[in-house]
Protein backbone atom coordinates (compact mmCIF):
# COMPACT_ATOMS: atom_id res chain seq x y z
CA UNK A 1 0.00 0.00 0.00
CA UNK A 2 3.10 2.53 0.06
CA UNK A 3 2.70 2.93 -3.80
CA UNK A 4 -0.41 3.23 -6.30
CA UNK A 5 1.14 3.21 -10.09
CA UNK A 6 3.88 3.59 -8.70
CA UNK A 7 3.53 6.48 -7.14
CA UNK A 8 4.35 6.74 -2.99
CA UNK A 9 1.61 7.44 -0.80
CA UNK A 10 3.35 10.52 0.55
CA UNK A 11 3.82 11.43 -2.92
CA UNK A 12 0.46 11.34 -3.54
CA UNK A 13 -0.38 13.45 -0.76
CA UNK A 14 2.03 15.75 -1.11
CA UNK A 15 1.54 17.53 -4.34
CA UNK A 16 0.19 20.62 -5.32
CA UNK A 17 -2.80 19.45 -6.99
CA UNK A 18 -4.01 17.49 -3.79
CA UNK A 19 -3.33 20.49 -1.64
CA UNK A 20 -5.40 22.32 -3.76
CA UNK A 21 -8.29 20.34 -3.75
CA UNK A 22 -7.43 19.84 0.20
CA UNK A 23 -7.84 23.61 1.07
CA UNK A 24 -11.05 24.11 -1.01
CA UNK A 25 -12.62 21.47 0.91
CA UNK A 26 -11.14 23.31 4.41
CA UNK A 27 -12.66 26.76 2.49
CA UNK A 28 -15.80 24.98 2.56
CA UNK A 29 -16.10 23.31 5.85
CA UNK A 30 -15.45 26.97 7.29
CA UNK A 31 -14.36 26.59 10.74
CA UNK A 32 -13.43 28.90 13.41
CA UNK A 33 -9.54 29.81 13.54
CA UNK A 34 -6.69 28.24 15.33
CA UNK A 35 -4.03 29.47 17.65
CA UNK A 36 -2.88 32.04 14.86
CA UNK A 37 -5.59 33.86 13.98
CA UNK A 38 -5.59 32.76 10.39
CA UNK A 39 -9.02 32.38 8.92
CA UNK A 40 -9.91 30.32 6.13
CA UNK A 41 -10.49 33.60 4.09
CA UNK A 42 -6.70 33.45 3.93
CA UNK A 43 -6.10 30.53 3.10
CA UNK A 44 -4.96 31.18 -0.83
CA UNK A 45 -2.74 33.41 -0.04
CA UNK A 46 -0.86 31.75 3.11
CA UNK A 47 -0.58 28.67 0.55
CA UNK A 48 0.40 31.27 -2.38
CA UNK A 49 3.41 31.62 0.15
CA UNK A 50 3.80 28.70 2.07
CA UNK A 51 2.69 25.94 0.12
CA UNK A 52 5.64 24.72 -1.76
CA UNK A 53 7.44 24.93 1.39
CA UNK A 54 4.87 23.04 3.18
CA UNK A 55 4.84 19.78 0.46
CA UNK A 56 8.59 19.61 0.52
CA UNK A 57 8.18 19.82 4.73
CA UNK A 58 5.41 16.57 4.64
CA UNK A 59 7.72 14.86 1.96
CA UNK A 60 10.42 14.77 4.26
CA UNK A 61 8.62 13.91 7.14
CA UNK A 62 9.38 16.86 8.80
CA UNK A 63 6.25 19.15 8.74
CA UNK A 64 5.43 20.19 12.52
CA UNK A 65 1.67 20.93 13.48
CA UNK A 66 0.57 23.87 15.76
CA UNK A 67 -0.64 22.87 18.98
CA UNK A 68 -4.95 22.77 18.90
CA UNK A 69 -6.92 25.24 20.51
CA UNK A 70 -8.67 23.98 22.64
CA UNK A 71 -12.91 25.20 22.70
CA UNK A 72 -15.21 23.94 25.47
CA UNK A 73 -18.96 23.57 24.13
CA UNK A 74 -21.91 22.24 26.92
CA UNK A 75 -23.84 19.13 25.97
CA UNK A 76 -27.01 17.97 26.33
CA UNK A 77 -26.75 16.29 29.42
CA UNK A 78 -25.02 19.16 31.07
CA UNK A 79 -21.29 17.81 30.66
CA UNK A 80 -18.73 19.70 28.79
CA UNK A 81 -17.34 18.57 25.59
CA UNK A 82 -13.86 19.55 24.58
CA UNK A 83 -13.01 20.15 20.77
CA UNK A 84 -9.60 20.84 19.51
CA UNK A 85 -9.10 23.29 17.03
CA UNK A 86 -6.14 23.30 14.49
CA UNK A 87 -5.26 25.95 12.64
CA UNK A 88 -6.19 25.99 9.21
CA UNK A 89 -3.03 25.34 7.32
CA UNK A 90 -3.00 22.30 9.82
CA UNK A 91 -6.67 21.27 8.10
CA UNK A 92 -5.45 21.70 5.15
CA UNK A 93 -2.35 19.26 5.47
CA UNK A 94 -5.10 16.47 7.51
CA UNK A 95 -7.62 17.02 4.70
CA UNK A 96 -4.69 15.99 1.99
CA UNK A 97 -3.72 13.11 3.78
CA UNK A 98 -7.37 11.94 4.39
CA UNK A 99 -8.37 12.38 0.59
CA UNK A 100 -5.59 9.78 0.00
CA UNK A 101 -5.72 7.48 2.94
CA UNK A 102 -9.47 7.27 3.61
CA UNK A 103 -10.47 5.50 0.20
CA UNK A 104 -7.53 2.77 1.15
CA UNK A 105 -8.60 2.15 4.76
CA UNK A 106 -12.59 2.70 4.37
CA UNK A 107 -13.55 -0.71 2.27
CA UNK A 108 -12.22 -2.75 5.54
CA UNK A 109 -14.32 -1.33 8.12
CA UNK A 110 -17.44 -2.86 9.00
CA UNK A 111 -20.89 -3.35 7.75
CA UNK A 112 -22.50 -2.09 10.53
CA UNK A 113 -20.10 0.69 11.24
CA UNK A 114 -22.01 4.09 10.39
CA UNK A 115 -20.31 7.23 11.91
CA UNK A 116 -18.57 9.81 9.26
CA UNK A 117 -17.94 7.35 6.82
CA UNK A 118 -18.98 8.26 2.93
CA UNK A 119 -22.54 7.09 1.54
CA UNK A 120 -23.43 5.96 5.20
CA UNK A 121 -25.58 7.64 7.82
CA UNK A 122 -27.58 8.31 10.88
CA UNK A 123 -30.74 6.82 9.15
CA UNK A 124 -29.39 3.56 7.75
CA UNK A 125 -27.98 3.09 11.38
CA UNK A 126 -31.55 3.78 12.80
CA UNK A 127 -32.87 1.48 10.03
CA UNK A 128 -30.59 -1.44 10.81
CA UNK A 129 -31.33 -1.07 14.57
CA UNK A 130 -35.02 -1.34 13.77
CA UNK A 131 -34.61 -4.87 11.32
CA UNK A 132 -32.91 -5.93 14.57
CA UNK A 133 -35.64 -5.75 17.01
CA UNK A 134 -38.63 -6.54 14.00
CA UNK A 135 -36.30 -9.84 13.87
CA UNK A 136 -36.99 -10.58 17.61
CA UNK A 137 -33.85 -9.30 19.41
CA UNK A 138 -36.03 -7.09 21.87
CA UNK A 139 -33.03 -6.65 24.15
CA UNK A 140 -30.84 -3.30 23.84
CA UNK A 141 -27.28 -3.49 25.35
CA UNK A 142 -26.72 0.14 25.06
CA UNK A 143 -23.18 1.01 25.34
CA UNK A 144 -21.54 4.45 26.05
CA UNK A 145 -17.84 4.70 25.95
CA UNK A 146 -16.52 7.54 29.09
CA UNK A 147 -14.30 10.39 26.86
CA UNK A 148 -14.07 8.54 24.07
CA UNK A 149 -11.97 10.65 21.69
CA UNK A 150 -10.03 11.73 25.14
CA UNK A 151 -8.86 8.56 25.48
CA UNK A 152 -7.51 6.64 22.35
CA UNK A 153 -4.15 4.94 23.00
CA UNK A 154 -1.59 6.82 20.82
CA UNK A 155 0.87 3.85 20.07
CA UNK A 156 -2.35 1.34 19.53
CA UNK A 157 -3.96 3.23 17.48
CA UNK A 158 -0.44 3.91 15.35
CA UNK A 159 -0.12 0.11 14.89
CA UNK A 160 -3.81 -0.17 14.00
CA UNK A 161 -2.92 1.89 10.97
CA UNK A 162 0.45 -0.25 10.16
CA UNK A 163 -2.13 -2.38 8.98
CA UNK A 164 -3.49 -0.30 6.85
CA UNK A 165 -0.28 2.00 5.71
CA UNK A 166 3.42 1.26 5.33
CA UNK A 167 4.72 4.82 4.54
CA UNK A 168 6.74 5.64 7.55
CA UNK A 169 6.45 9.42 6.58
CA UNK A 170 2.90 9.26 6.32
CA UNK A 171 2.72 7.50 9.73
CA UNK A 172 4.97 10.00 11.21
CA UNK A 173 2.96 13.01 9.89
CA UNK A 174 -0.11 11.38 11.69
CA UNK A 175 2.38 10.89 14.48
CA UNK A 176 3.09 14.44 15.03
CA UNK A 177 -0.68 15.51 14.20
CA UNK A 178 -1.03 13.16 17.81
CA UNK A 179 1.17 14.70 19.49
CA UNK A 180 0.75 18.38 18.64
CA UNK A 181 -0.29 19.29 22.11
CA UNK A 182 -3.44 21.63 23.07
CA UNK A 183 -3.50 25.55 23.71
CA UNK A 184 -5.97 26.30 26.56
CA UNK A 185 -5.71 29.94 26.76
CA UNK A 186 -2.30 30.80 27.46
CA UNK A 187 -1.32 27.11 28.69
CA UNK A 188 -0.15 24.61 26.46
CA UNK A 189 -0.70 21.05 27.12
CA UNK A 190 1.30 17.85 26.07
CA UNK A 191 -1.20 15.38 24.93
CA UNK A 192 -0.68 11.37 25.77
CA UNK A 193 -4.13 10.08 24.12
CA UNK A 194 -6.67 11.21 22.51
CA UNK A 195 -7.29 12.33 19.05
CA UNK A 196 -9.12 16.15 19.11
CA UNK A 197 -12.56 16.37 18.37
CA UNK A 198 -12.38 19.17 15.36
CA UNK A 199 -9.28 17.60 13.75
CA UNK A 200 -10.22 16.88 10.02
CA UNK A 201 -9.01 13.42 10.13
CA UNK A 202 -10.12 12.59 13.72
CA UNK A 203 -13.06 11.15 12.44
CA UNK A 204 -11.45 8.39 10.38
CA UNK A 205 -8.75 7.45 13.01
CA UNK A 206 -11.53 7.19 15.44
CA UNK A 207 -13.06 4.21 13.11
CA UNK A 208 -9.93 2.78 12.36
CA UNK A 209 -9.61 2.27 16.17
CA UNK A 210 -13.13 0.79 17.14
CA UNK A 211 -12.64 -1.33 14.08
CA UNK A 212 -11.38 -3.94 16.85
CA UNK A 213 -14.74 -3.88 18.51
CA UNK A 214 -16.36 -4.23 15.44
CA UNK A 215 -14.86 -6.99 14.05
CA UNK A 216 -15.09 -8.56 17.91
CA UNK A 217 -18.76 -8.19 18.08
CA UNK A 218 -18.61 -10.43 14.66
CA UNK A 219 -16.59 -12.50 15.58
CA UNK A 220 -18.78 -12.97 18.44
CA UNK A 221 -21.86 -13.61 16.36
CA UNK A 222 -23.41 -9.92 17.66
CA UNK A 223 -26.22 -8.06 16.10
CA UNK A 224 -24.76 -4.65 16.39
CA UNK A 225 -24.72 -0.97 14.96
CA UNK A 226 -21.71 1.64 15.59
CA UNK A 227 -22.42 5.38 14.67
CA UNK A 228 -18.69 6.75 15.79
CA UNK A 229 -18.54 6.07 20.04
CA UNK A 230 -22.44 5.47 20.21
CA UNK A 231 -22.86 1.53 19.56
CA UNK A 232 -25.82 -0.64 20.40
CA UNK A 233 -25.98 -4.91 20.65
CA UNK A 234 -29.29 -6.39 20.40
CA UNK A 235 -29.87 -10.00 22.16
CA UNK A 236 -32.87 -11.81 22.78
CA UNK A 237 -33.06 -12.11 26.31
CA UNK A 238 -32.16 -9.76 29.49
CA UNK A 239 -29.88 -12.47 31.08
CA UNK A 240 -27.97 -12.40 28.03
CA UNK A 241 -27.98 -8.75 27.26
CA UNK A 242 -26.32 -8.70 30.77
CA UNK A 243 -23.54 -11.36 29.97
CA UNK A 244 -22.81 -9.46 26.50
CA UNK A 245 -22.40 -6.36 28.97
CA UNK A 246 -20.61 -7.57 31.36
CA UNK A 247 -17.56 -9.37 28.77
CA UNK A 248 -17.96 -6.18 26.09
CA UNK A 249 -16.99 -4.18 28.94
CA UNK A 250 -14.20 -6.35 29.98
CA UNK A 251 -12.73 -6.91 26.12
CA UNK A 252 -13.36 -2.59 25.49
CA UNK A 253 -11.32 -2.45 28.95
CA UNK A 254 -8.36 -4.69 28.86
CA UNK A 255 -7.81 -4.84 24.90
CA UNK A 256 -8.83 -1.29 23.44
CA UNK A 257 -7.74 0.82 26.86
CA UNK A 258 -10.85 2.60 26.90
CA UNK A 259 -13.49 2.73 29.59
CA UNK A 260 -17.46 2.11 29.35
CA UNK A 261 -19.14 4.60 30.98
CA UNK A 262 -21.50 2.16 33.63
CA UNK A 263 -23.63 4.77 34.61
CA UNK A 264 -24.62 5.18 31.19
CA UNK A 265 -24.87 2.01 30.00
CA UNK A 266 -27.39 -0.70 30.83
CA UNK A 267 -29.66 -3.56 29.27
CA UNK A 268 -33.13 -2.37 27.96
CA UNK A 269 -35.87 -2.38 25.98
CA UNK A 270 -36.47 -0.98 22.71
CA UNK A 271 -39.31 1.33 23.90
CA UNK A 272 -36.57 2.71 26.54
CA UNK A 273 -33.46 2.99 24.33
CA UNK A 274 -32.17 5.75 22.77
CA UNK A 275 -30.28 5.44 19.77
CA UNK A 276 -28.88 8.49 17.94
CA UNK A 277 -32.02 10.40 19.09
CA UNK A 278 -34.35 8.03 18.32
CA UNK A 279 -36.40 5.05 19.83
CA UNK A 280 -37.91 2.20 18.20
CA UNK A 281 -41.64 0.98 19.30
CA UNK A 282 -43.88 -0.91 18.01
CA UNK A 283 -48.17 0.21 16.64
CA UNK A 284 -51.04 -1.60 17.36
CA UNK A 285 -51.61 -3.77 14.50
CA UNK A 286 -48.31 -3.84 12.98
CA UNK A 287 -46.63 -6.37 15.28
CA UNK A 288 -43.98 -6.83 12.67
CA UNK A 289 -42.99 -3.58 12.30
CA UNK A 290 -40.85 -1.64 14.52
CA UNK A 291 -41.29 2.12 13.67
CA UNK A 292 -39.29 5.27 15.44
CA UNK A 293 -40.17 8.33 17.17
CA UNK A 294 -38.05 10.84 17.62
CA UNK A 295 -37.09 12.56 20.82
CA UNK A 296 -36.33 16.07 20.21
CA UNK A 297 -36.99 17.89 17.25
CA UNK A 298 -33.45 18.47 15.84
CA UNK A 299 -32.43 16.48 12.96
CA UNK A 300 -30.17 13.49 12.88
CA UNK A 301 -26.71 14.10 10.75
CA UNK A 302 -23.79 12.69 10.04
CA UNK A 303 -21.90 14.83 12.36
CA UNK A 304 -24.01 14.01 15.53
CA UNK A 305 -21.83 12.12 18.14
Amino acid sequence: MMKQDGISLIKQIANSDNLKLASKKVYQNKGAAGIDGVTVHELDAHLVKYGQQMIEKMRAGTYQPQPVKRVSIPKDNGGIRNLGIPVVRDRVVQQAILQVIEPIIDPSFSTYSYGFRKGRNAHQAIKQAEQYVSEGYKTIVDCDLRNYFDTVHHQKLMNYLNYYIQDKIVLRLIWNFLKAGIMDGNVFIENYKGTPQGGVISPLLANVYLNQLDRELEKRGHRFVRYADDFCIYVKTPRAGERVLKSVTTFIGGNLRLEINTEKSKVTTPAKAKFLGFTIWKTQGKSEAAHLRRLNSSSVTDSEN
